[in-house]
């Protein structure tokens, strides 16, 4: 008995099942891909510990370098101070004058100049000075008031009845307490810079580990969405949130012993969210969902 055969339209039917199929099954991975992350997207920008330690060693360098210039530039201050007592008594004398005449007319002007106000016949000391500067030389010419004019004509006075050899020292002293003052506020400004390192090391170090378990942990991450799902069943997205026993702490309900199973230090509710969602990301990467028996189905 030949064989039957077989239906064309079941054939054509069975091929059209099995593509939806495949169709549905890449359009459910489109939509998974869709909302996961990658650990670098959950990192943002918070950088590495490696990172972090490079700069903070740059810093260090940077300090030191700093503080060598400092101390150089002092120590030719210093002698500039000797050469100074070298000098006759007159020639000490105006060697100070002409320094606090300049240095407090200089103050004057740069209050007059950021404020917009008078400053006299400071142009003369513009010129005295040596100063650059387009705009300071324009406000102070277009400004006049004569209760400077007689300091700055004392002080071209001054100027004039000393040693040449006594204004090179001075100019020269003048140009090394710029440097110093351009080194100290080098100097400062590193403070806030390793400051910002310093406060940025533990989240560094929590994404550091986050990103470890998340590669090498059985349970990965879930998405973005979960995540805000869980804050809400746990803390309402209260990061600093204290369970009524007091054991639970922060935005994902950590105790410490949990806590400090992934890297935390100290109480959860004084880390910033940064860090607190490294943790928790590590956390569900190494343990799934069991460390929050309750609303640990938002993150399935």
């Amino acid at each position: 008995m030949p064989e039957p055969i077989p239906d064309r339209r079941y054939r054509r039917t069975s091929t059209f099942l099995a593509l939806l199929a495949g169709l549905l099954a890449l359009l459910g991975w489109f939509a998974f891909a869709a909302s996961a992350e990658s650990a670098d997207d959950l990192r943002g920008d918070i950088p590495t510990g490696d990172d972090i330690r490079a700069e903070l060693d740059a810093i260090a360098d940077q300090r030191v370098e700093l503080v060598g210039q400092l101390a150089a530039a002092e120590r030719e201050i210093g002698k500039i101070f000797e050469e100074r007592e070298q000098l006759d008594s007159k020639q000490r004398r105006l060697a100070a004058e002409i320094e606090a005449s300049t240095e407090s007319l200089r103050l004057v002007g740069v209050r007059a100049f950021m404020n917009g106000g008078p400053v006299g016949d400071l142009e003369l000391l513009s010129d005295i000075a040596d100063a650059s500067e387009l705009s300071w030389r324009n406000h102070l010419i277009r400004n006049h008031a004569s209760s400077f004019t007689v300091a700055v004509q004392r002080l071209r006075l001054v100027r004039s009845q000393a040693d040449e050899s006594v204004l090179e020292n001075i100019d020269r002293a003048g140009e090394l307490r710029a440097i110093v003052d351009m080194i100290n506020f080098s100097l400062d400004g590193l403070v806030p810079v390793q400051a910002e390192a310093h406060r940025l090391i533990p989240l560094a170090e929590a994404w550091d580990r986050a990103t470890a378990a998340i590669a090498e942990g059985p349970y990965g991450f879930a998405p973005a969405d979960k995540w805000k799902a869980l804050r809400f069943c746990e803390s309402t997205h209260n990061y600093q949130a204290i369970s009524p026993s007091g054991t639970y702490r922060g935005a994902y309900q950590f105790d410490f012993a949990t806590w400090y199973t992934v890297g935390g230090i100290g109480d959860p509710i004084q880390a910033p969210p940064e860090e607190q969602d490294a943790r928790a990301r590590e956390l569900y990467a190494r343990r799934g969902d069991q460390p929050w028996p309750v609303c640990g189905r938002h993150l399935k």
